[in-house]
């Protein structure tokens, strides 16, 4: 995923580049983006191309470990609710509760639904130790805003 952004801060070989957010990305954090609203995200970047601040840049994030992280983030929940919700419903008629066994696999679904939260939790502490996933690959000519779309 490439984007155009402006160097707002810099902290070593660390940048922090302002880039517009676009309605595909919607709220994933995948590429380490911190939310500010008003579509604009602030990214922590690897300064690869020694850019200064308010320079225009191109920042690149690797496709594959955002579609990792919308994985992880949107599909492991909804099967974790499902797998529990089977589970339970298997449960409920192992143990002869058959008027029951529905509420019973409700139960086991949300149980397994926050265990499946708090694995994304620990999942998003491990990536975030490994620090940015950003990396600003090329300072831009003045006043470059960058295409309407830009690529995603």
């Amino acid at each position: 995923m490439e984007q155009v952004g402006q160097v707002v801060a810099l902290e070593g070989d660390i940048a922090t580049v302002v880039v517009r957010r676009h309605d595909v990305c919607g709220k994933c954090g995948g590429c380490g983006a911190m939310l500010s609203g008003g579509g604009e995200n602030y990214v922590k970047a690897r300064n690869m191309a020694g850019a200064h601040v308010g320079q225009s840049v191109k920042v690149v994030t690797d496709t594959g470990k955002v579609l990792k992280a919308s994985f992880v983030v949107y599909i492991i929940p909804i099967l974790a609710l499902l797998a529990g919700i089977w589970l339970g419903q298997q449960m409920g008629a192992a143990l002869g509760l058959l008027a029951r066994e529905e509420l019973v696999g409700v139960g086991v679904g949300f149980i397994f639904l926050l265990l499946s939260y708090l694995a994304v939790r620990g999942y998003d502490r491990r990536v975030a130790e490994e620090g940015p996933r950003v990396a600003v690959v090329k300072i831009l000519e003045e006043n470059t805003r960058g295409p309407e779309d830009e690529l995603c």
